[in-house]
Protein backbone atom coordinates (compact mmCIF):
# COMPACT_ATOMS: atom_id res chain seq x y z
CA UNK A 1 0.00 0.00 0.00
CA UNK A 2 2.76 2.31 -0.71
CA UNK A 3 0.49 5.58 -1.89
CA UNK A 4 -1.16 5.03 0.96
CA UNK A 5 1.53 4.87 3.35
CA UNK A 6 3.38 8.27 1.60
CA UNK A 7 -0.28 10.21 1.66
CA UNK A 8 -0.35 8.89 4.98
CA UNK A 9 3.21 10.31 6.04
CA UNK A 10 1.79 13.85 4.24
CA UNK A 11 -1.23 13.85 6.32
CA UNK A 12 0.46 13.46 9.58
CA UNK A 13 2.72 16.27 8.42
CA UNK A 14 -0.44 18.56 7.89
CA UNK A 15 -1.69 20.92 10.84
CA UNK A 16 -5.41 19.63 10.04
CA UNK A 17 -7.90 18.87 12.54
CA UNK A 18 -8.72 15.44 13.84
CA UNK A 19 -11.51 13.47 13.09
CA UNK A 20 -13.94 13.63 16.34
CA UNK A 21 -15.22 10.73 17.75
CA UNK A 22 -19.29 9.85 17.17
CA UNK A 23 -21.75 8.01 19.46
CA UNK A 24 -22.83 4.75 17.57
CA UNK A 25 -26.16 6.17 17.28
CA UNK A 26 -24.73 8.91 14.98
CA UNK A 27 -22.67 6.56 12.52
CA UNK A 28 -24.83 7.38 9.29
CA UNK A 29 -22.92 6.69 6.26
CA UNK A 30 -22.06 3.04 7.27
CA UNK A 31 -24.92 1.19 7.78
CA UNK A 32 -22.66 -0.51 10.83
CA UNK A 33 -23.92 -3.80 11.53
CA UNK A 34 -24.39 -5.47 15.02
CA UNK A 35 -21.01 -6.33 15.73
CA UNK A 36 -20.41 -9.85 15.50
CA UNK A 37 -18.52 -10.84 18.38
CA UNK A 38 -18.57 -15.40 18.76
CA UNK A 39 -17.74 -17.47 15.72
CA UNK A 40 -18.65 -21.02 16.14
CA UNK A 41 -18.67 -23.08 12.58
CA UNK A 42 -17.11 -26.30 11.50
CA UNK A 43 -15.49 -27.12 8.01
CA UNK A 44 -16.83 -26.81 4.37
CA UNK A 45 -15.81 -29.87 3.36
CA UNK A 46 -17.14 -33.17 4.06
CA UNK A 47 -15.22 -35.24 6.66
CA UNK A 48 -14.00 -37.56 3.97
CA UNK A 49 -12.56 -35.10 1.96
CA UNK A 50 -8.85 -36.08 2.60
CA UNK A 51 -7.48 -33.16 0.25
CA UNK A 52 -10.43 -30.92 1.63
CA UNK A 53 -11.57 -30.09 -2.00
CA UNK A 54 -14.85 -31.85 -1.71
CA UNK A 55 -17.20 -29.02 -0.36
CA UNK A 56 -20.46 -29.66 1.44
CA UNK A 57 -23.78 -27.78 1.00
CA UNK A 58 -24.93 -27.83 4.25
CA UNK A 59 -21.89 -26.80 6.59
CA UNK A 60 -20.50 -24.24 3.26
CA UNK A 61 -24.09 -22.73 4.07
CA UNK A 62 -23.62 -22.64 7.53
CA UNK A 63 -19.78 -21.07 7.24
CA UNK A 64 -21.44 -18.30 4.93
CA UNK A 65 -24.12 -17.78 7.38
CA UNK A 66 -21.83 -17.20 9.73
CA UNK A 67 -19.61 -15.06 7.90
CA UNK A 68 -21.88 -13.17 6.12
CA UNK A 69 -22.65 -10.03 8.71
CA UNK A 70 -18.88 -9.43 9.04
CA UNK A 71 -18.01 -9.71 5.28
CA UNK A 72 -21.26 -7.25 4.22
CA UNK A 73 -19.40 -4.74 6.49
CA UNK A 74 -16.33 -5.11 5.08
CA UNK A 75 -17.53 -4.42 1.58
CA UNK A 76 -18.90 -0.92 2.64
CA UNK A 77 -16.04 -0.39 5.00
CA UNK A 78 -13.93 -0.68 1.51
CA UNK A 79 -16.00 1.25 -0.04
CA UNK A 80 -15.92 3.90 2.35
CA UNK A 81 -12.12 3.24 2.37
CA UNK A 82 -11.45 3.40 -0.96
CA UNK A 83 -13.10 7.13 -1.50
CA UNK A 84 -10.93 8.81 1.10
CA UNK A 85 -7.84 6.83 0.07
CA UNK A 86 -8.37 8.29 -3.64
CA UNK A 87 -9.93 11.50 -3.25
CA UNK A 88 -9.05 12.36 0.26
CA UNK A 89 -11.64 12.29 1.34
CA UNK A 90 -11.71 13.29 5.17
CA UNK A 91 -16.03 12.43 5.73
CA UNK A 92 -14.92 9.36 4.06
CA UNK A 93 -12.07 8.23 6.49
CA UNK A 94 -14.31 9.62 9.40
CA UNK A 95 -17.37 7.18 7.92
CA UNK A 96 -14.84 3.92 8.71
CA UNK A 97 -13.42 5.17 11.52
CA UNK A 98 -16.73 5.71 13.23
CA UNK A 99 -17.85 2.32 12.16
CA UNK A 100 -14.52 0.67 13.13
CA UNK A 101 -14.53 2.18 16.55
CA UNK A 102 -18.12 0.46 17.45
CA UNK A 103 -16.81 -2.89 16.44
CA UNK A 104 -13.99 -2.36 18.41
CA UNK A 105 -15.41 -1.17 21.18
CA UNK A 106 -17.17 -3.87 21.12
CA UNK A 107 -14.43 -6.28 21.06
CA UNK A 108 -15.66 -7.97 17.96
CA UNK A 109 -14.20 -11.04 16.54
CA UNK A 110 -13.11 -12.09 20.17
CA UNK A 111 -14.59 -14.98 21.21
CA UNK A 112 -13.08 -18.01 18.54
CA UNK A 113 -15.19 -21.08 19.58
CA UNK A 114 -13.59 -23.57 16.64
CA UNK A 115 -11.07 -24.05 14.52
CA UNK A 116 -12.30 -23.07 11.71
CA UNK A 117 -13.18 -19.69 13.64
CA UNK A 118 -9.56 -19.02 14.46
CA UNK A 119 -8.76 -20.15 10.32
CA UNK A 120 -10.90 -17.69 8.87
CA UNK A 121 -10.49 -14.62 11.17
CA UNK A 122 -7.67 -13.30 10.40
CA UNK A 123 -8.59 -12.31 6.59
CA UNK A 124 -11.66 -10.51 8.12
CA UNK A 125 -9.68 -8.37 10.79
CA UNK A 126 -6.92 -7.96 8.35
CA UNK A 127 -9.70 -6.46 5.91
CA UNK A 128 -10.70 -3.79 8.78
CA UNK A 129 -6.87 -2.66 8.93
CA UNK A 130 -6.67 -2.29 5.42
CA UNK A 131 -9.54 -0.11 5.55
CA UNK A 132 -8.51 1.68 8.57
CA UNK A 133 -4.99 2.40 7.08
CA UNK A 134 -6.75 4.12 4.03
CA UNK A 135 -8.83 6.28 6.39
CA UNK A 136 -5.31 7.15 8.40
CA UNK A 137 -4.05 8.18 4.82
CA UNK A 138 -6.80 11.09 4.40
CA UNK A 139 -6.89 12.59 7.45
CA UNK A 140 -6.16 12.56 11.08
CA UNK A 141 -7.41 10.41 13.57
CA UNK A 142 -9.13 11.34 17.02
CA UNK A 143 -6.59 9.78 19.28
CA UNK A 144 -9.11 8.47 21.52
CA UNK A 145 -10.49 6.38 18.72
CA UNK A 146 -7.50 5.52 17.39
CA UNK A 147 -6.14 3.74 20.60
CA UNK A 148 -9.22 1.99 20.99
CA UNK A 149 -8.94 1.05 17.14
CA UNK A 150 -5.60 0.03 17.20
CA UNK A 151 -5.71 -1.62 20.51
CA UNK A 152 -8.81 -3.96 19.42
CA UNK A 153 -6.43 -5.21 16.37
CA UNK A 154 -3.52 -5.34 17.85
CA UNK A 155 -5.23 -7.73 20.33
CA UNK A 156 -7.03 -9.60 17.50
CA UNK A 157 -3.39 -9.94 15.75
CA UNK A 158 -1.79 -11.78 18.60
CA UNK A 159 -4.28 -14.05 18.88
CA UNK A 160 -3.76 -15.23 15.66
CA UNK A 161 -0.19 -14.71 15.62
CA UNK A 162 -0.02 -17.17 19.35
CA UNK A 163 -2.88 -19.77 17.42
CA UNK A 164 -0.99 -20.20 14.40
CA UNK A 165 2.01 -20.67 15.67
CA UNK A 166 0.87 -23.22 18.53
CA UNK A 167 -2.30 -24.46 17.95
CA UNK A 168 -3.23 -24.70 14.39
CA UNK A 169 -3.43 -27.74 11.84
CA UNK A 170 0.63 -28.85 10.25
CA UNK A 171 -1.25 -28.04 7.21
CA UNK A 172 -3.35 -24.74 7.91
CA UNK A 173 -0.07 -23.95 9.83
CA UNK A 174 1.93 -23.69 6.26
CA UNK A 175 -0.52 -22.83 3.60
CA UNK A 176 -2.51 -19.63 1.99
CA UNK A 177 -4.75 -19.85 5.78
CA UNK A 178 -1.41 -19.41 7.38
CA UNK A 179 -0.34 -16.42 4.70
CA UNK A 180 -3.75 -14.88 4.90
CA UNK A 181 -2.79 -14.39 9.18
CA UNK A 182 0.42 -13.05 7.49
CA UNK A 183 -1.33 -10.52 5.67
CA UNK A 184 -3.19 -9.42 8.99
CA UNK A 185 -0.19 -8.73 10.50
CA UNK A 186 1.08 -7.22 8.06
CA UNK A 187 -1.78 -4.69 7.94
CA UNK A 188 -1.71 -4.53 11.46
CA UNK A 189 1.38 -3.96 12.01
CA UNK A 190 1.44 -0.57 9.88
CA UNK A 191 -1.57 0.65 11.02
CA UNK A 192 -0.47 0.58 15.15
CA UNK A 193 3.21 0.74 14.40
CA UNK A 194 3.99 -2.57 15.63
CA UNK A 195 6.97 -4.14 14.43
CA UNK A 196 6.87 -7.79 15.76
CA UNK A 197 3.38 -7.92 13.74
CA UNK A 198 5.50 -6.62 10.87
CA UNK A 199 8.29 -9.32 11.83
CA UNK A 200 5.68 -12.40 12.30
CA UNK A 201 4.29 -11.66 8.88
CA UNK A 202 7.54 -11.48 7.00
CA UNK A 203 8.38 -14.94 9.02
CA UNK A 204 5.43 -16.07 8.08
CA UNK A 205 5.42 -15.31 4.40
CA UNK A 206 9.17 -17.00 4.19
CA UNK A 207 7.47 -19.90 5.71
CA UNK A 208 4.98 -20.64 2.93
CA UNK A 209 6.49 -18.91 -0.13
CA UNK A 210 9.86 -20.66 0.48
CA UNK A 211 8.14 -24.21 -0.22
CA UNK A 212 7.73 -23.27 -3.56
CA UNK A 213 8.99 -25.50 -6.03
CA UNK A 214 11.63 -24.91 -9.38
CA UNK A 215 8.36 -24.32 -11.13
CA UNK A 216 6.63 -22.05 -8.30
CA UNK A 217 4.13 -24.27 -6.89
CA UNK A 218 3.40 -24.12 -3.49
CA UNK A 219 3.34 -27.52 -1.21
CA UNK A 220 0.43 -27.44 0.34
CA UNK A 221 -1.70 -25.99 -2.00
CA UNK A 222 -0.61 -28.36 -4.32
CA UNK A 223 -1.98 -31.50 -1.98
CA UNK A 224 -5.83 -29.88 -2.55
CA UNK A 225 -6.27 -31.96 -5.59
CA UNK A 226 -8.60 -30.93 -8.27
CA UNK A 227 -8.66 -26.99 -6.35
CA UNK A 228 -5.07 -26.57 -6.56
CA UNK A 229 -4.54 -23.92 -8.79
CA UNK A 230 -7.47 -22.57 -7.06
CA UNK A 231 -5.57 -22.97 -3.75
CA UNK A 232 -2.41 -21.48 -5.51
CA UNK A 233 -4.36 -18.19 -6.35
CA UNK A 234 -5.78 -17.30 -2.85
CA UNK A 235 -2.22 -18.19 -1.26
CA UNK A 236 -0.91 -15.64 -3.77
CA UNK A 237 -2.76 -12.88 -2.95
CA UNK A 238 -1.58 -12.25 0.71
CA UNK A 239 2.29 -13.21 -0.09
CA UNK A 240 2.57 -10.54 -2.48
CA UNK A 241 0.11 -7.94 -0.76
CA UNK A 242 1.45 -8.23 2.65
CA UNK A 243 4.76 -8.58 0.82
CA UNK A 244 3.99 -5.03 -0.74
CA UNK A 245 2.94 -3.58 2.41
CA UNK A 246 6.11 -4.64 4.04
CA UNK A 247 8.60 -3.29 1.59
CA UNK A 248 9.46 0.02 3.01
CA UNK A 249 10.32 -1.15 6.34
CA UNK A 250 13.37 -3.02 4.81
CA UNK A 251 12.05 -6.60 4.60
CA UNK A 252 12.92 -8.63 1.47
CA UNK A 253 9.85 -10.91 1.15
CA UNK A 254 10.37 -10.83 -2.78
CA UNK A 255 13.58 -11.53 -2.63
CA UNK A 256 13.81 -14.27 -0.26
CA UNK A 257 14.71 -17.95 -0.90
CA UNK A 258 16.05 -16.85 -4.80
CA UNK A 259 12.62 -15.07 -5.07
CA UNK A 260 9.82 -17.89 -4.32
CA UNK A 261 7.25 -15.45 -4.26
CA UNK A 262 7.74 -14.31 -7.86
CA UNK A 263 8.07 -18.40 -9.21
CA UNK A 264 4.20 -18.35 -6.91
CA UNK A 265 3.17 -15.10 -8.69
CA UNK A 266 4.67 -16.54 -12.62
CA UNK A 267 3.25 -20.14 -11.85
CA UNK A 268 -0.50 -18.91 -12.06
CA UNK A 269 -0.33 -17.71 -15.96
CA UNK A 270 1.83 -20.95 -16.73
CA UNK A 271 -0.60 -22.79 -15.22
CA UNK A 272 -3.22 -21.09 -16.97
CA UNK A 273 -1.17 -21.80 -20.62
CA UNK A 274 -0.16 -25.62 -19.47
CA UNK A 275 -3.25 -26.54 -17.75
CA UNK A 276 -1.51 -30.67 -17.59
CA UNK A 277 1.74 -29.03 -15.21
CA UNK A 278 -0.65 -28.55 -12.23
CA UNK A 279 -2.85 -31.78 -13.63
CA UNK A 280 1.06 -33.64 -12.92
CA UNK A 281 2.02 -32.18 -9.23
CA UNK A 282 -1.86 -31.98 -7.82
CA UNK A 283 -2.55 -35.51 -9.26
CA UNK A 284 -5.87 -34.71 -10.86
CA UNK A 285 -7.27 -32.19 -13.69
CA UNK A 286 -8.20 -28.96 -11.96
CA UNK A 287 -11.62 -27.38 -11.58
CA UNK A 288 -10.70 -24.14 -13.77
CA UNK A 289 -9.78 -26.78 -16.51
CA UNK A 290 -12.84 -29.04 -16.37
CA UNK A 291 -15.41 -26.17 -16.25
CA UNK A 292 -16.68 -26.06 -12.46
CA UNK A 293 -14.48 -23.26 -11.91
CA UNK A 294 -14.17 -19.66 -13.90
CA UNK A 295 -11.04 -17.50 -12.65
CA UNK A 296 -13.00 -14.38 -11.43
CA UNK A 297 -11.64 -10.83 -11.20
CA UNK A 298 -11.44 -10.96 -7.57
CA UNK A 299 -8.98 -13.61 -7.44
CA UNK A 300 -6.73 -11.81 -9.62
CA UNK A 301 -6.72 -8.26 -7.30
CA UNK A 302 -3.19 -8.78 -5.94
CA UNK A 303 -1.81 -8.11 -8.85
CA UNK A 304 -1.90 -4.48 -8.82
CA UNK A 305 0.37 -4.40 -6.14
CA UNK A 306 2.79 -6.51 -7.94
CA UNK A 307 2.59 -4.60 -10.65
CA UNK A 308 3.37 -1.63 -9.04
CA UNK A 309 6.65 -2.73 -7.69
CA UNK A 310 7.60 -4.75 -10.69
CA UNK A 311 8.00 -5.05 -14.56
CA UNK A 312 5.97 -8.36 -15.18
CA UNK A 313 4.45 -8.19 -18.88
CA UNK A 314 3.76 -11.69 -18.48
CA UNK A 315 0.90 -10.88 -15.49
CA UNK A 316 -0.07 -7.62 -16.80
CA UNK A 317 -1.06 -9.66 -20.08
CA UNK A 318 -2.46 -11.84 -18.02
CA UNK A 319 -4.70 -9.94 -15.89
CA UNK A 320 -5.84 -7.43 -18.22
CA UNK A 321 -9.15 -8.41 -19.53
CA UNK A 322 -10.02 -8.73 -16.06
CA UNK A 323 -10.10 -5.20 -14.51
CA UNK A 324 -10.91 -3.30 -12.53
CA UNK A 325 -9.37 -5.41 -10.12
CA UNK A 326 -10.43 -5.74 -6.84
CA UNK A 327 -10.88 -7.30 -3.56
CA UNK A 328 -12.61 -6.71 0.02
CA UNK A 329 -9.99 -8.43 1.88
CA UNK A 330 -7.28 -6.56 -0.15
CA UNK A 331 -8.98 -3.36 0.54
CA UNK A 332 -11.23 -3.23 -1.79
CA UNK A 333 -10.33 -1.10 -5.18
CA UNK A 334 -6.99 -1.74 -5.93
CA UNK A 335 -6.46 1.37 -8.09
CA UNK A 336 -6.92 3.18 -5.49
CA UNK A 337 -4.56 1.73 -3.39
CA UNK A 338 -1.17 1.08 -5.60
Amino acid sequence: MKRILMTGALVAALPAPALMAQEASDVSCIEVAEPVVSLDYGSRYTDESEDRSDLDEASNDAVDAALGPIDDFIVALTGKANDAARDGDAEAAACVVDALAVWAEADAISDLESMNANLSSPSRFGAMALAYLQAKSAAEIDPDQAEVIEGWLVERARHATQWFDTEAPTMASQNNLRAWAGLAAAAVGEAAGNDYLKAWAHTTFALVACQADEDGALKWEMERGPRALHYQIHAVAPLVVGGALLQDDGYPTFEMCNGAVHRAVEFIPAAFEAPEMVEEKAGEPQTFSTGEDELKSFELAWAEAYLSLFDAPEIEAFVEEYRPLGNSKLGGSQSALW
